[in-house]
């Protein structure tokens, strides 16, 4: 499921496949520029990256203050260590909200992590699981009810 709308993305299940690029290399770049009154963000949730890049960013603050979650996924060696990047402004590394629970792979490994990032606790981390987070009842059909006769 995704819904962009003023930056508001949710993905379930989905393998972000990677490719190799000659700069640098992001799987995301949010645009959310006032942490204050925007509530738009990226979540992943149960996701799989992948491909063949090499040192690829989780994401990068493309403005001031992004609002990022990985969470439950598994990461290739294609992420980079440092997992995020404020994109060359280093003041953004005190307005970014960049964070992860519960992943795993040997992209996930939190102790190459950039200070700015975090490895987020239950409570902080469940506002980022659920499709509240991109107001998901407003825009999601109910699923099918579809019935197999044998």
């Amino acid at each position: 499921m995704m819904k962009s709308k003023m930056g508001e993305i949710w993905m379930q299940e989905t393998e972000l496949y990677v490719e190799a690029d000659k700069g640098l290399t992001a799987i995301t770049a949010q645009q959310r520029g006032n942490n204050e009154q925007d509530r738009t963000g990226f979540s992943f949730v149960q996701c799989k990256i992948t491909g063949t890049a090499q040192g690829a960013y989780l994401g990068r603050a493309r403005k001031s203050s992004p609002r990022v979650v990985f969470a439950f996924s598994d990461m290739s060696n294609v992420v980079n260590p440092e997992g995020w990047s404020h994109d060359l402004s280093p003041e953004r590394a005190q307005t970014v909200f960049y964070g992860e629970y519960k992943c795993s792979g040997p992209g996930a490994a939190p102790a190459g992590r950039v200070p700015y990032s975090s490895q987020l606790t239950e409570t902080v981390a469940r506002q980022f699981l659920t499709l509240g987070f991109v107001d998901g009842s407003k825009w999601l059909l109910p699923p099918p009810n579809v019935q197999i006769n044998s």
